[in-house]
């Protein structure tokens, strides 16, 4: 069973082309992590135009990522300890706590322990946004997904879709405005 709520590939007269693609598109957007926020796709191939194409719905907008999610804060002495569970955004926490307080209130005694010399605690300081992160990285994976030699691309994000298409010729608005056509039936079968 796929993780998305809908998931539907068609490349029309490549039965085992549509089978391959899906094993690879879920593969990959697996090992991204970005599977969970995507809630329903639908990808087109033509390989006698050629061209490929992906839309996507969003289950909604990752929330920005706050100290207290990647440690757990407490007070001690002349401010707070952040004890690090997520090593993954240590750098961008450490950057964070400096612009705020200032290199130097903020000292690093332990790999996974921040201490930092404020009146208020940090625990509600926006450190990464997730979502901005997950758009970049399903841009890249949408690239990597696309077939060997189709370098003419067309990204277009939106609050709550993306759109992607590439293709080994131009792209042109006549083949856009197909291609856009085809994912609208392929939604409404």
């Amino acid at each position: 069973m796929d993780p998305l709520e809908v998931f539907k590939v068609e490349a029309p007269g490549e039965e085992y082309g549509e089978k391959k693609y899906r094993e690879i598109l879920l593969d990959i957007l697996q090992d991204l992590g970005l599977v969970r926020s995507i809630g329903r796709l639908y990808v087109y191939a033509d390989i006698s135009k050629p061209y490929f194409a992906v839309f996507g719905l969003f289950r909604g907008a990752l929330p920005p990522l706050l100290v207290r999610d990647i440690g757990d804060v407490a007070a001690a002495g002349d401010g707070f300890q952040i004890k690090v569970n997520d090593e993954e955004h240590l750098a961008d926490l450490v950057r964070v706590l400096w612009e705020r307080y200032g290199r130097d209130n903020v000292e690093q005694p332990d790999r996974d322990i921040l201490t930092v010399i404020s009146k208020d605690s940090p625990a509600d300081i926006p450190v990464a946004d997730l979502d901005r992160e997950f758009r970049q990285d399903l841009t890249d994976a949408l690239i990597r997904i696309a077939p060997e030699g189709f370098r003419n691309r067309m990204n277009e994000m939106k609050e709550d879709s993306f759109f992607f298409i590439a293709a080994e010729e131009t792209l042109t608005s006549e083949m856009i405005a197909e291609v856009r056509e085809k994912i609208r039936g392929m939604m409404n079968a």
